[in-house]
């Protein structure tokens, strides 16, 4: 059984390696935040009610964030590039199984 504990533990490295998510208990679910440092405010902001909401969510996140240190933004992604973000996103739902 997913929960949310379980989800946060899964993808505890990458939220402390990327210091712009921050993650809140509301009295509706758990918020996830991306800061954007430029800027200086919130960029998004996704409400997940659900254990499998916010594994999606923080999924997405991590796969944005794998495809741009792929290419630190200076390129498009390779077939190689993608087989890797791919490899480690599946690593990440295996642990949440």
């Amino acid at each position: 059984m997913l929960t949310f504990e379980k989800v946060l533990n899964v993808f505890r490295q990458f939220l402390s390696e990327n210091e712009i998510y921050e993650i809140v208990q509301t009295s509706h679910g758990y918020t996830v935040l991306e800061w954007d440092s430029c800027a200086k405010e919130w960029i998004s902001v996704k409400l997940c009610a659900t254990p499998e909401e916010m594994a999606e969510t923080l999924l997405d996140n991590l796969t944005g964030y794998l495809e741009y240190r792929a290419t630190m933004g200076r390129r498009e992604l390779t077939y190689d590039d993608m087989a890797q973000v791919s490899a480690q996103r599946q690593a990440y739902l295996e642990k949440l199984q």
